[in-house]
């Protein structure tokens, strides 16, 4: 695969992007606010791919249902099609446009190409100021590259930046491990070298920060650890990365093991915590706003807004405090988030119609798309009563708004709408007598990282490794201080939160050790590992998260499968465009029979438990077996590509073999 890297506006084709004027880069860079600039415009660009962040992130997970009341039915279809694996014709649709990435991408590199240079011409501009600079735009550009990964799988890769026509190239695409490590080599080499904090909060909370990059690493090693592990089915598996793409490192062999990059996301998670204890500097408060009441249930640097329950059948209304903190944005617990404004014309339409007119994700309008799944979150819980008393459901999976008479027919999510709430009946005090409170926002901030982020990414590697019960410790820390006791006497679970897991909060026959929701499962670390996966299902519901959870876990459980000769095989069979030296092209001289393809059914295991073990609320029996059938190995775990990308490629560009119908048919 190829890509031409992108710079600032479009012309041609979708792969190849020149900048906007003729101004020359020489004369360009010449000091600090060319840099601030180009950094800023990064930025702004990324917060232009929200709508791939989520989707791809979220869309075709089992948390969401379609909107059975949306108008747009073009959309609505798509969608449909994309969530049961039926999207091979549907490569025409910008959908699967990574184009706004790879923009990301080019600022960050044109920032850190021209750095050296703008700090030799700026006697103003300090190195100190341009290693803090360079940290923080490796973090950036990493961060989409992650996205990219996560989202396509094997991805065009290049660090070099395109500035005239004479210099647009195009990279063949690099294999997803291989690009996983050269991100993980990159940003190890500025962990912490970038700002703790800047002097705003708003500069703070939406640019990364040694935090961030403490926490991104936590994510890249997670990831890494999962990966491997599914291709070697060995907790002790070693392997060995060539540095090539660090100056300074050229050639540096770095051995690894699986295990032990797991034991990295736990390290690099109690930093990104402690960071970002050090970047709020709560005993002596720079940003001149108010600390709220935070609880840490005996976890150190785990600073966990506390929402106010107490009393609440006896009369006092609930205080939701750690909403209204980290979603009007900004928060103590925000670690790196997207910056909206609708004074600066930076909106997004996650909830409902914005002031572009089109659609939203979600919201409860005719023009919304997304429903809530109702079967995959009542799984989670062990009575209907449980799942009422998690005031997180109130605002993220809930069918009761204000001004209506009746419930509506579906379950929607208010995340970003800005709203609040209100009891029906004010003598109730029972908190299925909540009604939401809905309000059209177009510039809620998004949060990348947040504390739970790090701490379930902790948690989870914590549960591989065999430290389940240490791993439940932070599981029932969040879920604690959610749950609302609308019982007679007010109590609230035990502050213990080691005792609370199955008593308060979930099914403890679903979720906890002894029977698992697929009873041919009885494996202590995966009920372990589940519980994690859920607690992140519903505190990150419209988060972009939980379709990457859920490829991370089938990447894991893959049975050791190597996904080698299936690239090999797809390669020929997919380069319809162009032929070898003899004149033939590949995909004659080796005609595509998926039966005689070793590898065809490379991850399929891994496919199957994702689906079967993660995916019973939103799937019948029989849709499931169709959604594994579709998917056909890990290939289908990833979007296909835009056929525009292919087009422009020569030839060079191939399609993900699952969505490839000659590989198969």
């Amino acid at each position: 695969m190829v890509i031409a890297l992108l710079g600032i506006s479009s012309c041609q084709d979708w792969l190849t992007i020149y900048p906007q004027s003729q101004i020359t880069e020489e004369s360009f860079w010449e000091d600090k606010n060319d840099l601030e600039g180009v950094r800023y415009a990064a930025y702004q660009q990324m917060c232009s791919t929200l709508s791939k962040i989520v989707t791809w992130g979220d869309l075709r997970s089992d948390s969401y249902t379609l909107n059975t009341a949306d108008e747009d039915a073009n959309t609505s279809t798509l969608y449909q099609e994309i969530r049961e694996g039926r999207i091979e014709r549907d490569s025409a649709n910008t959908y699967f446009d990574w184009e706004g990435f790879y923009k990301t991408i080019n600022f960050c590199n044109k920032v850190l190409q021209h750095g050296d240079e703008v700090l030799a011409r700026d006697k103003q501009f300090t190195t100190a100021e341009w290693i803090q600079m360079k940290a923080e735009i490796t973090g950036l550009r990493a961060l989409n590259y992650f996205y990219l990964l996560r989202s396509f799988k094997d991805i065009p890769y290049s660090t070099r930046v395109v500035n005239t026509d004479t210099e647009v190239q195009k990279y063949g695409a690099t294999n997803q491990l291989i690009v996983l490590d050269s991100l993980i080599v990159d940003v190890e080499s500025v962990k912490g070298k970038a700002r703790n904090r800047f002097s705003s909060v708003i500069d703070t909370k939406c640019s990364i920060t040694n935090a961030a990059i403490y926490a991104l690493l936590s994510d890249m090693y997670l990831w890494r650890a999962s990966l491997r592990h599914g291709r070697t089915d060995n907790l002790d598996a070693e392997d060995t990365v060539v540095v090539n793409n660090n100056k300074d490192m050229m050639g540096k062999e770095i051995a690894h093991t699986v295990c032990g990059d797991y034991q990295l996301a736990i390290d690099y998670a109690d930093q990104a915590m402690a960071a970002l204890v050090k970047q709020n500097d709560r005993d002596n408060r720079i940003f001149g706003v108010g600390i709220a009441e935070t609880v840490s249930y005996g976890l150190t640097n785990c600073y966990l807004y506390k929402n106010i329950f107490e009393n609440f059948a006896n009369g006092n209304m609930p205080e939701l405090l750690a909403f209204s903190n980290i979603f009007s944005g900004y928060s103590d617990e925000t670690i790196f988030e997207l910056s909206y404004s609708v004074s600066e014309k930076r909106e997004h339409n996650l909830n409902g119609t914005g002031s572009s007119g089109g659609g939203g994700l979600w919201s409860y309008q005719a023009k919304t798309h997304l429903a809530v799944s109702d079967g995959s979150i009542s799984l989670v819980y062990n009575s209907t009563d449980r799942r009422y008393n998690d005031s997180r459901m109130w605002f993220s999976c809930w069918n009761q708004i204000s001004g209506m008479s009746q419930a509506l027919p579906g379950f929607y999510l208010f995340k970003w709408s800005n709203g609040s709430y209100s009891l029906t009946n004010p003598e109730s005090h029972s908190c299925k007598d909540i009604k939401w409170i809905n309000v059209s926002s177009t510039s809620c901030n998004f949060p990348i990282y947040r504390l739970s982020d790090v701490m379930l990414q902790k948690a989870e590697a914590m549960a591989i490794l065999g430290q389940g019960d240490d791993a439940m410790r932070y599981v029932n820390a969040i879920h604690r201080r959610w749950y609302c006791n609308d019982a007679k006497d007010g109590a609230q679970p035990s502050e213990d939160v080691m005792n609370n897991y199955g008593k308060a909060f979930y099914d403890n026959t679903n979720n906890t050790l002894g029977n698992a929701i697929n009873p041919g499962m009885t494996d202590k670390t995966k009920n372990y590992e589940r519980a994690v996966l859920n607690e992140r299902q519903i505190e990150f519901l419209g988060e972009g998260k939980r379709w990457f959870d859920l490829v991370r876990y089938a990447e894991r459980h893959a049975g050791g499968t190597s996904d080698e000769v299936l690239d090999m095989r797809a390669a020929d069979a997919n380069a319809d465009i162009g032929a070898g030296d003899d004149g033939v092209k590949r995909s004659e001289r080796f005609p595509a029979t998926a039966n005689e393809l070793p590898g065809t059914n490379s991850g399929l295991v891994g496919v199957t438990a994702m689906v079967n073990d993660l995916m019973t609320g939103e799937y019948s029996n029989e849709k499931r077996k169709s959604l594994i059938n579709r998917l056909k190995n890990r290939y289908g775990l990833y979007n296909l590509i835009y056929y525009k990308e292919i087009q422009a490629a020569g030839g060079l560009l191939e399609q993900n073999p699952v969505w490839n119908k000659s590989l198969y048919d």
